[in-house]
Formats: structure tokens, C-alpha cells, sequence
């Protein structure tokens, strides 16, 4: 059977409010009044407007209280350098763009420094296990609020890379971009708290500065949060998109692992970039809101109303030269979801 994505081209608080009504229906109770719901999202990097603002955020809010009286607001640090890579940075920047207002707890689900995490078994063809962020992992539920743009090595991102890509601790997140291995360049002073952060032995002193050997190198990202010069680097050219899109719907998995999830898409702003970057160009109309229980229903829908607004042109591809699509095939392989829905127009 096919899922229901419930869908409205209006942004006002009534079609907030209806379309989360309907989805969280069709988790037939699952979610309890007093159950632990995560409720994931993007708080923004510095330069970026285009995230989900607090404006759209506070109906569905206000909508989840009534049903729910144990939720907060999260995300998982980011890999790279910015405003994000930290959770007392984190925080500030989610107080500054707004959130703090909206009356709900704001917790980094991974911890100040990315290394509060859970391993979660998958059913993958890539992993058996994926890293989660601790708080995400340890939720009964998920709500998961996503933009809907373009990625320069996704095509474009919403609902699943929210979830995978989203809600992986740092080191998942350094799993998940394929065979990358860092390395240390400028800014490294000798210190030498890599070298103990480390346990596979991969990293020694030189005359200059410290080495990572990366055929010892684990992946872990330990290094990465040790580091307090922001001297260890990650090669990201070297990333094959595919392969990291893969990796990520298996990491959507694992943050599910059977949970109830509502995703809720705001396909709005449609930038060339994502929302870890500050404002760029605009390459899309506004097309509406989407939600659904089904992630890579949502998604899919998402991805059609999108082409199907600009005539049946797929202008992420045209703006990134990435098929996006083939996150979704990928996906529903291996039980994510499926791409098959029914759209019901609200």
C-alpha cells in the first residue's frame, strides 16, 4: 500500500498545523503523551537564512504538545569548521537565529564535542552498525523538519539526509563521506593531544607538525575534536557522491531503527546549496509543504512537485550536475521506505 504524503503550496500556521495533524494520525498511537520525541532539524550556520525558521516551526510545535509533553529541538554536530562544529557554538547559534524563543528544550544530540553516541545495528549493504547521536538514538520517537534544496554532492537534501547524514555522531559523519581519511595542515603547534586522542596509534610528531598514517587511520573523527587549533582537515574533493549517498541511507536507517517518524518538508527558498553554507542563489520556485511517516515518500514527493513545478526539469541536477535520485532508489533498497506514494493535497 501505498503512503499517504499529505501536501499544501500555503505556509500558514491552519496548513502547518493540519498537515502535521495527519500525519502524526497515521502513526496510529505510537507516539505516547510522555515519550522521549526528538524533533530534528537544521538550526542554521552562520550567513544562512533560508533554514526552517522558528515562524514555521512554532504551529507544528504547538500541534506536538497535544499530543506530546517530552520533546526538544535537536541537532548532531557538523564535521566541518563553523559555527556548528561545537555544541556551546551550536547552541549560540541556534539562540541567535531564534529558537531558543520558541519555549521548547535545545540540546545537541551528540555532545559537546560529537562523541556522545550509540551504535546501531542496520540491515545495510555497506554497514552492520552505524553511529547515531546519543540523544537521537536514545528518543522514542522522531520528528523530523527538513528544507528542501540543493547539495552540492546530494543534488538535493530534505527528510533523508536530515536523517542520516543529520543525526550521525562525528564520527559517523566522517563514515558516511566514503573512504576519507583526514590529515593535519597549517595551524598545527606540536601538542600532541591528537597523538593521545587516538586509538589506533596513526598519528605521530614530526619537526613541523603531526602526521596521520592512513592506513592505521580508524576514521574515528577523534583527532577532528581534539584538535583546538582547527589544524586537521578533511580532503572533501576526494568524496565519490554516490557512495556517500549510500552510506548516508543507511545511516537514515539506523537513526529510525524502527521508530515512529513524521517528516515534515518545507520546499521553500530552494537554494543551490544547503543550509550549512551561507545564502546562495536561488534555483527553484516555492513549491509548498509536504509530510508523511514514510521518509522516502516524502522525499520523492518533494523531488516531484519540484520537477513538476519547473516542467518537469530536475534543476538540481541542472545546478549541481548530481542526480539526487538515486538517494532515493538507493533508499528504498534497503527498507528506508518507499518511493511509491499517494499525494493528498490539503
Amino acid at each position: 500500500m501505498a503512503a499517504a504524503v499529505y501536501f499544501s503550496e500555503k505556509f500558514s500556521e491552519d496548513t502547518i498545523i493540519r498537515l502535521f495533524e495527519r500525519a502524526m494520525a497515521d502513526t496510529a498511537g505510537r507516539v505516547g503523551k510522555g515519550d522521549r520525541v526528538a524533533v530534528k532539524l537544521h538550526f542554521g550556520e552562520e550567513g544562512n537564512t533560508r533554514f526552517v525558521s522558528p515562524a514555521n516551526l512554532q504551529p507544528l510545535l504547538a500541534c506536538l504538545a497535544k499530543h506530546n509533553t517530552n520533546h526538544f529541538l535537536t541537532d548532531a554536530n557538523a564535521l566541518y569548521r563553523g559555527r556548528r562544529h561545537n555544541a556551546t557554538d551550536h547552541l549560540e547559534i541556534a539562540r541567535k537565529h531564534g529558537f531558543y524563543a520558541l519555549g521548547v528544550p535545545v540540546l545537541i544530540a551528540d555532545g559537546e564535542k560529537g562523541e556522545e553516541e550509540a551504535e546501531i545495528p542496520v540491515a545495510g549493504r555497506i554497514f552492520r552498525r552505524v553511529r547515531i547521536a546519543r540523544l537521537i538514538a536514545e528518543a522514542r520517537a522522531l520528528v523530523v523538519v527538513s528544507h528542501f534544496k540543493g547539495h552540492i554532492l546530494f543534488g538535493f537534501g530534505g527528510a533523508i539526509k536530515n536523517l542520516g547524514m543529520g543525526c550521525g555522531s562525528r564520527a559517523g559523519k566522517l563514515e558516511m563521506h566514503s573512504t576519507l581519511k583526514p590529515s593535519v595542515g597549517e595551524g598545527c603547534t606540536l601538542c600532541g593531544r591528537c597523538v593521545e586522542v587516538c586509538p589506533a596509534d596513526a598519528i605521530l610528531l614530526g619537526e613541523d607538525k603531526a602526521a596521520i598514517d592512513p592506513e592505521k587511520c580508524e576514521g574515528c573523527a577523534s583527532c577532528i575534536a581534539a584538535c583546538e587549533f582547527d589544524a586537521v582537515e578533511i580532503p572533501w574533493m576526494a568524496l565519490a557522491s554516490s557512495a556517500v549517498m549510500e552510506r548516508t541511507a543507511e545511516y537514515a536507517l539506523g537513526a529510525v531503527d524502527g521508530k515512529p517518524c513524521i517528516c515534515v518538508t518545507f520546499v521553500n527558498n530552494i537554494a543551490k546549496d544547503c543550509d550549512c553554507m551561507a545564502d546562495s542563489e536561488l534555483i527553484g520556485r516555492d513549491v509548498g509543504i509536504v509530510a508523511s511517516v514514510d521518509p522516502v515518500a516524502c522525499e520523492q514527493a518533494a523531488f516531484d512537485l519540484v520537477r513538476d513545478r519547473h516542467g518537469n526539469v530536475d534543476i538540481f541536477k541542472k545546478a549541481t550536475r548530481i542526480d539526487g535520485a538515486h538517494i532515493l532508489g538507493y533508499a528504498e533498497s534497503i527498507g528506508l521506505g518507499k518511493r511509491d506514494y499517494e499525494l493528498v493535497r490539503l
